[in-house]
């Protein structure tokens, strides 16, 4: 497979893509704090500068599994490790996997994979 680069457990609930915008391009303010607060958990990494393929899985721990979208967390998640440059752009991304698991302590942990 590659090189890979895996987070520790970030002990913050994932945020819902619903609450990220406002109209097309404005960011909320939950998802500005959301942001600085999973950056602070974020250690700094190698930016993967490859421009190929690269994989991505995300482990959601949630307290109930019925009351969002699976997918609606995963831009959110994928955005903040762009921003904090675990990767150049997310297009590069060509395969996805994401987990929901039931915890009473919610957080999330990705996985970053060169193909």
């Amino acid at each position: 497979m590659g090189k890979e680069i895996k987070s520790e457990f970030i002990p913050i609930k994932p945020i819902s893509i619903n609450a990220c915008y406002q109209g097309r391009r404005y960011r909320t303010n939950a998802f500005k704090k959301w942001q600085e607060l999973v950056w602070h958990y974020l250690p700094k990494k190698e930016v993967l500068k490859r421009d190929g393929h690269l994989g991505i899985i995300i482990y959601l721990y949630l307290k109930s599994l019925w009351k969002s979208d699976i997918d609606n967390f995963c831009k959110p998640i994928i955005d903040c490790m762009v921003k904090k440059r675990y990767l150049l752009d997310d297009r590069y991304i060509t395969y996805l996997e994401v987990h929901k698991f039931k915890s009473e302590e919610e957080g999330f942990k990705f996985s970053i994979i060169r193909l």
